[in-house]
């Protein structure tokens, strides 16, 4: 069922309008905006509080600062005397404070924690800097702290060109641009993935309230960030000590608790951590648990209580001169009753089957690495060992004898490592290395024999980036990737690969740049998931797939104003797709093209940001749906997110954010299924720090208690599908007690 259209039209326009009002107090001027300059200025700009030292550098330097201000509580800065730069004036502001600033598209830095000691200098942020200019996203510790999410969905709720799908953790799966997670590479902590388990779960069971850093690099992807990024790389990393701890401080901690009225889920999380001569420890546990959630018709969606358990445990020792070396291991798991087909609620045709099943879904991810980077000179080494496993256990009684217990088991294992280098020549950073991964798919019941399927891939990288006469940034780079693959019958196949890529970012000015990527990839052959291996299976013409990617896009910014435009293509070639019964050699062509674009303002009192995007999928040349594009794509259409917030007190932030996905008819012209309907999602949220040690946020979910599918579920457009609905309204209270 969906809600009716008047109902939902009215609702985007009165979005508009509170989008519109909330931008008014945005643009009121703090003082004469300077616009940026490149050469040095005299500044005379006493000690004092930090917020206070800001705003009076902002004033005279023309530099944005925006984002969360309340990172600046209860610090001080020691002030700036001199004749410098402003980016140099801005490095020696946050000196000593524990805090760095992230360049933002827009021209804007945020306030974020640095990393290291307190003692070092915050890192220096240049403004041509070509170190992640290939992604897309790229979200810091402020900025996940800002959004606090509970999930995937809430992490990437405010970008209109990453969609999630699903409406709980266990069934959560992410698409960049239009492309699925699973097409892309994923790596956690520098930890490759493999988690493609059964295409009825979630792919990668990420908690966020674990993370301090999540970047994409849609479709252009660098050469150095791993083998097989067919539509580009998502890369999270977990939080260290550096991020939560305060400056000067050596042991601390916070307890976290949250209320959703929308099914009574409580949520209990908690950590400890410390540091001392070098040497950090941090532990930390969360659980959440409740009922089922309502809809917005306030009828319960049977099998959908939470039921997350998460934890992270690092140990670490860094020293100048040594560098660092880190140990962590993550878990994360779900254990509960689900709809037999996790990803919606019911099937009316097919094959009977019970209402529901057990999936026990658990993640684990141990990482050792070492870093030992400077920012210069030619021996800058880094090294990452990892082992990630997900299993998946389904428990069920069939229909035919319902006191039986049938377990079927999904492990996923992925031993990967990587060793490289950066040479900073003065000319050209570049960064050499070899990685190499062992996956694994084992499917396992008893008394059947276990069917695996491996593969084992080294690979040989180089990307260069470099700034040619301070306007022209340039990415570009080759690996060569050499795979041995093995089915379940016991052949073996090898092949090999060259992939490359090269992204070049052009500024006409202060206010505006052009930039451009293409990048080929060679993926060599993809694991099927565990729940379809067929020991009856002959692999007789197993082919590599591989991927072409292109982007064309502007970035303009303006005394707070921004405006930001891309167009973008992903084709992937002969992309695995086997089947239990059809085969282990199936493949298929998906092109996914689309365009996308962000206009906002921003200032140190809040700031407003639309965002716009428009994505079409193909299989074969013909329009992809949920089930055509599986492990690759889904159909998306036109969706616009909306993101505002205002900060009226220091301690106070106020925020609304809106997602609207526009009503989809290419899936019902082309014949493939019904139309997708438009639906708009409204949420709204205060948050309030009566102390810095105490945050507190009210948040309405879902304001205007709409019915609706999330755009990116599976099955909404077949008629023998039943798909999950979304949580209706849900008042959610939270506080964050650090000691």
């Amino acid at each position: 069922m969906t809600a009716s259209h008047s109902p939902r039209f009215s609702m985007r326009a009165m979005t508009l309008r509170l989008a519109l009002g909330l931008a008014v107090p945005f643009s009121l001027p703090l003082a004469a905006q300077a616009e940026q300059v490149a050469g040095q200025q005299q500044f005379n700009i006493p000690a004092g509080p930090l917020s206070t030292v800001l705003a009076r550098y902002a004033d005279a330097s023309g530099i944005l600062i925006a984002g969360n201000m309340q990172l600046a509580n209860g610090k001080r800065s020691n002030g700036l005397q001199g004749n410098v730069t402003p980016q140099q004036g801005l490095n020696r502001i946050l000196a000593g404070t524990g805090l760095t600033a992230r360049r933002q598209a827009d021209g804007s830095y945020t306030l974020t924690e640095a990393n290291g000691a307190s003692t070092l200098e915050p890192i220096t942020v240049s403004a041509a800097s070509t170190s992640n200019m290939q992604n897309t996203v790229n979200y810091g510790y402020s900025d996940i702290a800002r959004l606090q999410p509970q999930d995937s969905k809430d992490l990437f709720k405010n970008e209109a060109s990453i969609s999630v799908g699903g409406s709980v953790p266990v069934n959560e799966k992410v698409y960049v641009r239009g492309v699925e997670e699973t097409a892309m590479l994923v790596t956690v902590d520098g930890a490759r993935q493999n988690n493609k388990v059964f295409h009825h779960n979630a792919t990668n069971l990420i908690d966020p309230a674990l993370l301090k850093a999540v970047s994409a690099s849609a479709g252009v992807a660098a050469a150095d960030d791993g083998p097989g990024a067919l539509g580009g790389s998502l890369k999270y990393e977990t939080v260290d000590v550096a991020d939560l701890l305060t400056p000067g401080d050596s042991l601390g901690g916070f307890l976290d608790g949250r209320y959703a009225s929308n099914g009574d889920a409580v949520t209990t999380a908690g950590s400890l951590y410390g540091r001392s001569n070098g040497f950090e420890a941090l532990g930390y546990i969360k659980n959440v648990e409740g009922n089922h959630y309502e809809d917005a018709n306030g009828d319960n969606v049977r099998f959908t209580e939470p039921a997350l358990v998460s934890g992270l445990a690092k140990i670490a020792y860094q020293t100048d001169d040594m560098g660092r070396f880190e140990l962590s291991h993550e878990v994360v798991s779900d254990d509960s009753v689900r709809p037999y087909r996790a990803n919606f609620s019911a099937l009316t045709a097919g094959r009977p089957t019970p209402d529901s099943r057990n999936y026990d879904l658990t993640r684990e991810n141990t990482v050792f690495g070492y870093d030992g980077t400077t920012g210069e000179g030619l021996w800058n080494p880094q090294v990452t060992l990892a082992n990630n496993e997900s299993e998946l256990r389904t428990s069920e009684n069939p229909l035919a004898a319902p006191n039986t217990t049938l377990v079927y088991t999904g492990i996923t294992e992925s031993l990967s490592a990587t060793a490289k280098n950066t040479f900073h020549t003065g000319f050209v950073d570049i960064t050499t290395g070899l990685d190499y991964y062992d996956d694994s798919a084992v499917f396992r019941y008893a008394p059947d024999p276990d069917l695996e399927e491996k593969a084992e891939n080294t690979g040989a990288f180089v990307q260069f980036r470099q700034t040619l006469a301070e306007r022209l940034e340039l990415s570009y780079g080759l690996r060569y990737d050499q795979q041995d693959f093995t089915g379940t019958d016991g052949s073996t196949h090898d092949d090999q690969g060259v992939s490359t890529n090269v992204f070049g970012e052009f500024h006409i000015n202060d206010h505006l740049s052009l930039n451009a990527g293409y990048a080929d990839v060679w993926g060599g052959t993809v694991l099927a998931e565990n729940f379809i291996l067929n020991g009856a299976w002959v692999y007789n013409d197993v082919k590599p797939v591989k991927a072409h990617n292109h982007t064309v896009g502007l970035r303009t910014n303006w005394k707070g104003f921004f405006l930001e435009a891309n167009s973008f293509e992903t084709g992937i070639r002969d992309g695995r797709v086997p089947s239990f019964r059809g085969g282990p050699d199936e493949v298929a062509n998906f092109d996914i093209t689309g365009y996308d674009a962000t206009v906002g303002y921003r200032n140190q009192r809040g700031g407003l940001s639309v965002k716009y995007a428009n994505i079409e999928s193909e299989k074969d040349g013909e329009i992809a749906s949920s089930f055509d594009g599986t492990y690759f794509t889904i159909p998306l259409g036109e969706q616009i997110a909306i993101n505002g917030e205002l900060y009226p007190l220091s301690n106070v932030t106020l925020g609304l954010n809106a997602e609207i996905a526009l009503e989809n008819d290419d899936l019902e012209s082309s014949g493939v299924g019904t139309k997708q309907d438009g639906y708009t999602v409204v949420g709204i949220y205060g948050d309030y720090a009566p102390t810095d040690n105490l945050t507190l946020r009210l948040a309405v979910e879902n304001l205007n208690n709409e019915e609706y599918t999330e755009r990116a579920s599976y099955g909404q457009e077949f008629a023998t599908v039943e798909p999950l609905l979304e949580p209706g309204r849900s008042i959610n209270v939270s506080a964050r007690y650090n000691f």
